[in-house]
């Protein structure tokens, strides 16, 4: 499943965890995050670049929509807005859990091959 990031930030300056929303989460396909039962393998076009601690959340205003933040999840700190995050392994179920407009948000995109 490929991803964008809509928005990097943290909670403090003294905080290295930075929070790294998703324009997917919980409600748009990744309910097996659910107590972050399922890890997903995760790339990035920085794969292999010096990496700090995250917390992955979604896009919605839910507080429930926060993928993964008692995980040990690791993301390049060149990461930015706009760019594409690939979680991996996440198999055909994802389109069938994705909620029909939630918050407004579009299901995810299908795409047959």
């Amino acid at each position: 499943l490929e991803t964008e990031v809509v928005l990097i930030s943290q909670k403090s300056y003294d905080d290295a965890t930075r929070w790294v929303y998703l324009d997917v989460g919980k409600f748009s396909g990744l309910a097996e995050t659910m107590d972050e039962a399922i890890r997903y393998p995760i790339s990035t076009d920085y794969d292999g670049s010096p990496e700090g601690p995250v917390v992955l959340a979604g896009p919605t205003c839910d507080g429930a929509d926060i993928l993964y933040e008692n995980s040990d999840y690791k993301l390049p700190l060149e990461l930015k807005t706009g760019d594409r995050v690939r979680l991996l392994n996440t198999g055909a179920y994802t389109t069938t859990y994705a909620s029909v407009g939630f918050n407004g948000i579009a299901p995810l995109k299908s795409y047959y091959i």
